[in-house]
């Protein structure tokens, strides 16, 4: 007997549209995955033609120019095999560091190249035989609706952060009144459905200065808002959110995650990491150490560390007598600093790439300290691994809030006045975690519980798994 949902599902064709940070196609990578597993549609993510070329070096893609690229539809497999990649432009085909370009510059190059080669990306696969049913497209990409109401394709937001994040974009957009006049004390107390009390500093850093971030996340809730309780798929699961998500009932929020594909991820399309530098022995280092007696130390693909904090970082986990394994990337540090600076003394072992979801999974690993990122902080809960918080920009100070305070599993490490967490406050941070006072095994015990609602949630019979199952149902009517 046919599944409906199989049947369902392999008459959509799902095309995902995201842009060239790992941080954002990892999660899309994920998810697109799942529904291809889950439901058996066809699912092709596309991403822009620079991360294209570095997923497939020795593709059509990879030699052609982006409007060649659009007209001919290269497609090429990731390594799961149920997944297809495309790309198209953002204007930017030989790469790009956002430090590196102005907000603004950076997306009316992103709407005016992507809208284009998106346009002739679907109307390709309309003339393969291959129309696409539905766009789901992430943060920063809101006029990727444009393009498909033009092409009369209906489209729902990925958001691949938390619900707690959505929800505060929400209400500010919207003016709560929690978002006082006072905002800018840091004193003040803003207080929002669903949430914690939360400070200015709690807020997502593009909130605190109007730019065009800040303007391409009103652009997603002015898109929302012309739909009655628009549907919105969340990386993140019910249990976890509860509390926020109906607290938002605005919106149909979908709860798909945690999107870490355990499965697939070690073996994503050639590697985990568009970015893979060295291998090293980092493995067989920790298999050699005590369980759960390891810092690991990572700040994702984005953050660069000014030299001040890297040496306190250095001190700071010297200093605590652990064995630590830091991920310090060549792209993500200073000038000047090597990775021998961090290697004389200590019990630590250094590396300049690893796959993140290995080490989390490790029995020796006992502590993260992370910058919180969503990606990151979701791998840390779905591994039952406790949390060192030291959070830098975008919506990261929020997680770790919510770590802290809703969640239970970590801590927050507080930055001076320029922004560096001293190594004495990270020992503090190391203590809390790894120590044997009463907080620290509570924390260890709210990781391991978080760990089993996680895992439970993506399960088959999952609620994170029956709600994309129902997604793709949804969407029947309109393919019909």
């Amino acid at each position: 007997m046919v599944n409906k949902h199989h049947h369902h599902g392999q008459k959509h064709h799902f095309l995902m549209v995201t842009i060239a940070a790992q941080g954002q196609i990892n999660p899309a990578r994920h998810l697109a995955r799942r529904l291809a597993r889950t439901t058996e549609a066809r699912v092709t993510l596309t991403t822009p033609l620079y991360s294209h070329r570095l997923l497939f070096p020795g593709s059509l893609a990879a030699a052609g120019e982006p409007d060649d690229v659009a007209e001919e539809t290269p497609l090429n497999p990731d390594i799961s095999g149920v997944v297809s990649y495309a790309p198209y432009s953002d204007g930017f085909d030989k790469g790009i560091h956002m430090d590196t370009v102005e907000p603004i510059v950076y997306m009316e190059k992103l709407k005016s190249h992507g809208s284009r080669t998106l346009a002739a990306l679907v109307r390709n696969f309309a003339s393969a035989g291959r129309p696409v049913t539905c766009i789901l497209y992430t943060i920063l990409l809101t006029w990727a609706t444009d393009v498909a109401r033009d092409l009369s394709i209906p489209t729902v937001l990925y958001w691949i952060q938390p619900a707690s994040v959505f929800t505060i974009y929400h209400h500010y957009f919207q003016g709560h009144q929690g978002f006082t006049s006072d905002e800018k004390e840091k004193s003040c107390c803003i207080e929002l459905p669903g949430l914690p009390p939360l400070s200015p500093k709690d807020l997502p850093s593009i909130m605190s200065t109007p730019n065009a971030f800040l303007s391409a996340h009103k652009d997603i809730f002015i898109e929302l808002g012309k739909y009655e309780k628009a549907k919105v798929l969340v990386n993140t699961f019910y249990q976890l959110e509860a509390p926020v998500i109906d607290a938002t009932p605005e919106y149909e929020l979908i709860a798909v995650g945690p999107v870490v594909d355990k499965s697939y991820l070690l073996s994503a399309v050639g590697s985990n990491d568009l970015f893979e530098e060295d291998r090293g022995g980092y493995m067989e280092w920790l298999d050699a150490q005590e369980e759960r007696s390891v810092v690991y130390v990572a700040f994702g693909s984005l953050t660069r560390l000014t030299s001040r904090q890297v040496e306190e970082l250095d001190v700071g986990l010297k200093a605590s007598g652990r064995p630590y394994l830091w991920v310090l990337r060549k792209d993500s540090r200073p000038e000047g600093i090597g990775v021998d600076l961090v290697l004389k003394g200590g019990k630590g072992m250094v590396v300049e790439w690893c796959s993140q979801v290995r080490v989390l999974d490790h029995k020796a690993v006992g502590c993260f300290v992370t910058h919180g990122g969503w990606n990151s902080t979701s791998e840390a809960i779905v591994s039952g691994v406790p949390m060192v918080m030291l959070p830098q920009w975008i919506e990261q100070a929020t997680n770790a809030r919510m770590v802290e305070a809703a969640w239970g599993i970590g801590v927050k490490a507080e930055a001076g006045e320029d922004g560096v967490v001293e190594a004495g406050e990270l020992g503090r941070g190391l203590d809390v975690v790894l120590g044997e006072g009463e907080r620290a095994r509570e924390i260890r015990r709210k990781a391991r519980e978080w760990k089993e609602k996680a895992r439970a949630a993506l399960a088959e019979d999952g609620s994170s798994s029956r709600s994309l199952r129902e997604f793709v149902d949804g969407l029947w009517g309109s393919i019909m």
